[in-house]
């Protein structure tokens, strides 16, 4: 059996909702860490979730220390406290009943001895469902079952980035050493990224929903992608190319639909710029 510890990161989130999502999966854990990355501790979370009969510890500073750092705290606590792997969670990300089950009892059946990190299924439309795992580049945070062993090889998370290809760099930094990121495209999980918002096309001139993201965001994704592409030499620079131009293109919807392009064109240039003169970690 796993032995399995999990982390959640929240900031400024929903609670009631969050919950909700921590529900979904939390009873298949030996043990929850709660990183709190908001201004106000949610410090009540942990008598909310007191149901679940497992153990939670909540940690929070009033201070947004990003996804990185929160990570390798996580992952460093929970090797010290003898778990063998790491499931990351976003606090907007669920499954539904069973698939969490399904995904424990895959990850346990499976031969983990070159395995970095496992993941699930987080985008249905563009993901075929198929029965046998898909050997991956990359593997998204939320969802991730992190191989702690493989982990302490492979070192942390870069906190360079902050957040923002995070996931991306450690995927990458897998594979260049000879490991592998698997998804089980038949677990599905309810993902939230950005916000929606209809956007006329420049082709057809029909409006369908875009991703879009915040100011900060694209600062982030500008930088990070930047960071990704030029400075960091331990993963394949074929693969980094395509996956960033495929996270790149995204930012085509915040330029054209963003409700705030001054601040949207204005951290997309300080992104650009902080990189040039190597400013990285929170802004």
């Amino acid at each position: 059996m796993l032995k399995l510890a999990g982390v959640v990161i929240l900031y400024h989130p929903d609670l009631s909702k969050t919950i909700e999502n921590i529900a979904t999966y939390a009873n298949q854990l030996n043990k929850l860490y709660i990183f709190d990355n908001s201004a106000q501790p949610c410090m009540d979370i942990s008598k909310d979730l007191a149901y679940l009969k497992i153990p939670i510890e909540y940690i929070s500073n009033g201070t947004n220390e990003g996804i990185s750092k929160r990570l390798n705290e996580a992952a460093n606590k929970a090797t010290q406290e003898a778990y063998d792997f790491l499931l990351t969670m976003d606090q907007d990300s669920s499954f539904e009943p069973g698939a969490f089950e399904l995904y424990k009892r895959l990850v346990d059946d499976f031969n983990k001895d070159r395995v970095a990190q496992f993941g699930v299924n987080s985008d249905p439309k563009h993901i075929v469902i198929v029965d046998t795992p898909l050997y991956v580049e990359s593997i998204i945070t939320s969802g991730t079952i992190l191989n702690l062993s493989i982990f302490k090889r492979l070192g942390d998370f870069d906190e360079n980035l902050f957040i923002d290809f995070v996931d991306v760099e450690y995927s990458l930094r897998a594979n260049y050493h000879g490991y592998q990121n698997i998804i089980f495209s038949n677990v599905i999980m309810q993902h939230a990224i950005g916000f929606l918002k209809l956007g006329r096309s420049l082709k057809n001139f029909k409006k369908t929903p875009r991703i879009l993201h915040s100011p900060i965001r694209v600062y982030y994704i500008v930088r990070n992608g930047l960071y990704l592409l030029f400075k960091v030499n331990h993963v394949d620079k074929k693969a980094r190319k395509a996956i960033l131009f495929d996270h790149m293109k995204m930012l085509k919807n915040d330029f054209l639909y963003n409700d705030h392009l001054g601040r949207v064109y204005l951290n997309a240039l300080r992104g650009g710029f902080d990189f040039l003169i190597n400013k990285m970690g929170k802004k």
